[in-house]
């Protein structure tokens, strides 16, 4: 398996601890995919099951908001760069994507890893399979505080009920 692929996966969180002979195992569930700046990898609430690696380039994490003018646009709250992954929402609890990926560098390329794939590989190889699982809750974890953070930012306690900060 390419080096430059091993060499990617150790710098993600979600594998630490992993050694080079259990990130070559994920390796070989790889699959490589290129896109163009602006170009979408994944729409808001579509289904999937794919757990994305930025490789090289970058693709921002985008949900869709409503401004005060009662607008519609996406919004981008995080940007993924080499070595970081996106996608383990809609992998780990099914049902549809939480948000919209785009390519925000030209060009991007991606690792793509099946969902089910990784599933196996974890459920055969249970050494593989929790460290990934213990890493990915304790992602889920720093994500969960750093929303729940943001959301107290924008809201307001009024006569005992929430509303949203103009």
């Amino acid at each position: 398996m390419n080096s430059s692929v091993i060499a990617v996966l150790r710098r993600v969180d979600i594998f630490a601890g992993l050694n080079d002979l259990e990130l070559s195992q994920i390796a070989q569930l790889c699959k490589v995919a290129k896109a163009k700046k602006g170009q979408i990898i994944f729409r808001e609430d579509s289904d999937g099951d794919d757990l994305y690696v930025v490789h090289d380039g970058a693709v921002e994490i985008q949900v869709q908001t409503r401004g005060s003018d009662g607008q519609h646009r996406l919004s981008t709250i995080n940007t993924a760069y080499e070595g970081q992954a996106f996608g383990e929402i809609a992998m780990l609890g099914g049902g549809s994507r939480s948000a919209t990926a785009v390519a925000s560098m030209n060009p991007t390329t991606l690792l793509v890893i099946n969902g089910p794939e990784l599933s196996t590989l974890c459920d055969t190889n249970t050494a593989i399979g929790y460290r990934i699982m213990r890493n990915f809750i304790n992602d889920m974890i720093y994500k969960l505080r750093s929303a729940s953070l943001l959301l107290r930012g924008h809201i307001k306690w009024q006569d005992n009920q929430l509303s949203q900060i103009d």
